[in-house]
């Protein structure tokens, strides 16, 4: 028996989020700016991101960070980064910072994300890709570089918003696998032969190109979309029984089993943790 609704602490600390601009609202969920130049409130500090469809892009203008992902009982350590693109597909990833943190975190729409990562897109399944191997290694040492210079966060958001749009590339590179993409976040629940017929393609085919460009299949990604959207729900205090129909489950049985599967815990387990979500 799963137990009644609790609140999420939102996010890490009290850093600066930014809504995009026009010109990267279609590309660009969020900004944040996580801003600890103190090392011993830092260090009190644990950051914890969930399985998603995000992909995310990390810049670093203070010390490296390491982290942790965990399945079950199991931690896998990931060794220190600077300038990352990552996206947590199973288990839980968990940030203890050892000094001052300086971070700019992008959050991007992942039917979009193709745009900005291109090629690398299948490859960032519970790994982090350096930003060198992404775009060009001189305009990453430059966003560094000015990063570390800012005086303020809003001058660093600045920063972050110009890369990001020099980067885009036009159009995007599977038109028909991104706007599958974009459906079955909003509805998890949808049948993978009915969206093919919708987008004028047999499933196959859909399966096909949608793993190609997004590293896993139709399913598998509606499948980590339920799931962020049980989370989204839990931050709300939506009861148990009305988060797995909302979400498209057959039943609460059917949701603890997929979260499960894909975070290595119960949903009560994986959602109520000591610790700060990520946003």
């Amino acid at each position: 028996m799963l137990a009644g609704p609790r609140r999420v602490i939102g996010t890490w600390g009290s850093p600066n989020l930014e809504t995009p601009s026009r010109a990267l609202a279609n590309i660009v969920e969020g900004i944040v700016d996580w801003d600890f130049p103190d090392g011993d409130a830092a260090r009190n500090l644990t950051v914890k991101v969930l399985p998603s469809t995000t992909p995310y892009i990390i810049v670093q203008y203070r010390a490296p960070i390491s982290s942790v992902r965990r399945f079950g009982d199991v931690d896998y350590q990931h060794p220190p980064y600077l300038h990352v693109t990552t996206r947590v597909q199973t288990g839980v990833a968990v940030v203890r910072p050892t000094g001052p943190v300086g971070v700019i975190v992008v959050r991007l729409r992942p039917e979009a994300a193709p745009r900005l990562l291109a090629e690398c897109m299948p490859g960032l399944a519970d790994a982090k890709i350096g930003l060198a191997d992404v775009f060009k290694a001189k305009d990453v040492s430059l966003l560094a570089e000015m990063l570390a210079e800012a005086p303020s966060s809003r001058e660093r958001m600045a920063c972050m918003r110009r890369f990001l749009l020099e980067s885009l590339c036009e159009p995007e590179p599977d038109r028909v696998a991104c706007h599958a993409a974009a459906r079955l976040r909003r509805n998890p629940a949808l049948r993978i032969q009915q969206l093919a017929a919708d987008l004028g393609v047999s499933e196959r085919h859909l399966s096909r190109r949608f793993q190609i460009l997004f590293g896993m299949s139709p399913k598998q990604f509606a499948r980590a979309a339920r799931v962020e959207k049980v989370a989204l729900m839990r931050n709300t205090g939506a009861a148990w029984a009305d988060t797995a129909y909302a979400c498209g489950f057959a039943d609460q049985a059917h949701m603890i089993n997929d979260v499960n599967a894909i975070i290595g815990a119960s949903p009560d387990q994986a959602f109520w943790p000591d610790g700060f979500f990520a946003w």
